[in-house]
């Protein structure tokens, strides 16, 4: 994102999740600082609740613990943050879910009886580690919604002209420990043995495992490819609620800078 030219040096911001008043120094910005002195809530955290709040009619940014409560709108989260969690959870009908705990979800495995159940769901920074196939993914997210209903996704990417798969050809694997490190063992479908080291994993290990680094370009061809319309990039600063963030940069000096907005896209209302 790029600040306006008339950005103070010092932003006060206020948290539109607990609603406290912050200032930080607007090189101090990024997707998983700028942290709220209250509720620790970061950058990416406060612009999935200003995106939300559009959708939902909370455009205002009134902080979400004051949000009026809405048993009307169901919504599903993915591994969400709990503290905008436990709020959502009150403010609406809305369930958070998890891949390896109760309550369990994997988005690759759609149970019949979600689909078309919700009026949004976030997806955020879950898709760079799903098992291929990658497409049937973001279809099943489309297959979650009511007519009319959000979706609300971030993964980190760059504006590289594609995706980098990782390890292309995934099919039975096992991830192992070898000589104080971790490697990936894949046999492919024809059978070929393949070995992978340097694996990246965020925050844990097994399912945190990145499969892949996308490119904003196909997440948002895969989005239009699962029947999405009114698809849209978040690249805009709101600073008023601390969402910003520069170009980030990666670990090697040489590869492609990250950007990782918010996107944000809807079922089409009429019937395909």
């Amino acid at each position: 994102m790029k600040l306006p030219i008339e950005a103070p040096e010092v932003i006060e911001y206020h948290c539109n999740i607990c609603g406290a008043t912050n200032r930080l120094d607007n090189r101090q910005f990024r997707r998983e600082l700028a942290l709220c002195g209250k509720c620790g809530s970061n950058a990416r955290f406060r612009g999935i609740v200003h995106v939300l709040a559009g959708l939902v009619g909370e455009g205002n940014d009134l902080p979400l613990r004051d949000w009026p409560g809405r048993v009307d709108i169901a919504g599903l989260g993915m591994s969400d943050w709990p503290g905008y969690a436990d709020l959502l959870s009150r403010k609406f009908r809305y369930e958070n879910t998890f891949y390896d705990r109760m309550p369990r979800f994997d988005i690759q495995n759609l149970d019949e009886a979600l689909w078309g159940k919700y009026d949004f769901v976030i997806s955020s920074d879950v898709f760079e580690h799903i098992l291929p196939p990658l497409q049937r993914g973001f279809n099943h997210l489309l297959t979650l919604l009511k007519p009319g209903g959000s979706l609300i996704f971030s993964v980190p990417y760059t504006r590289t002209a594609c995706t980098a798969e990782h390890y292309p050809g995934l099919s039975e694997y096992e991830i192992l420990d070898f000589r104080g490190g971790k490697i990936l063992v894949n046999r492919d479908e024809a059978g070929k043995l393949q070995v992978y080291d340097n694996l990246v994993f965020h925050g844990g290990e097994g399912m945190t495992l990145e499969m892949r680094l996308f490119c904003e370009s196909d997440i948002l061809s895969r989005l239009a490819r699962a029947g999405f319309e009114d698809i849209h990039v978040h690249d805009q600063p709101q600073l008023s609620v601390g969402y910003y963030w520069p170009e980030l940069s990666q670990a090697d000096p040489d590869a492609p800078l990250l950007y990782a907005y918010i996107v944000s896209a809807r079922r089409p209302v009429r019937a395909f």
